[in-house]
């Protein structure tokens, strides 16, 4: 009696280790969006010393010239209210969700992050922590 209630309960063990394991198969991943074009738009947000700041009149062009996978890479175009522009590289790299992206300006080293609202719209958010502090909001579309 004692073997049969010892085997019952080993089984009932093993029972409910099969359904408490977790699944370690992968979620599906999301399809890779295609960030490849001229991005062009506004940006506005805040500069400590000099407050809120918009750019309706002038755009920032984001040129992504090459894609692989999920990694992407291109050159920024950001005016300046004085009249110059900042040109830069830039890589990047679009999350697991194929819907938020975050990229590095190779000079000055700074980051951005993004969202891909939709097929030719995206937003980035660039945070400056240096002196003086900004942060900016970038609108772009898609050129076609």
């Amino acid at each position: 009696m004692k073997l049969i209630l010892c085997l019952v309960i080993l089984a009932g063990i093993a029972l409910c280790a099969g359904c408490t394991t977790v699944n370690t198969t992968p979620a599906t991943p999301a399809v890779v969006p295609n960030l490849l074009g001229t991005w062009t738009g506004p940006a506005k947000g805040y500069t400590e010393g000099i407050g809120f700041r918009d750019s309706q009149s002038v755009n920032a062009t984001m040129l992504v010239t090459q894609q692989q996978d999920r990694i992407f890479t291109g050159n920024l175009a950001l005016p300046y209210r004085n009249g110059t522009v900042r040109n830069e590289g830039f890589a990047g790299i679009i999350s697991q969700d194929g819907k938020t992206f975050r990229i590095v300006e190779f000079d000055p080293h700074e980051y951005d992050d993004g969202v891909i609202l939709s097929e030719n719209k995206i937003e980035m958010v660039f945070t400056f922590a240096e002196e003086p502090q900004s942060i900016m909001l970038d609108s772009f579309t898609r050129m076609r």
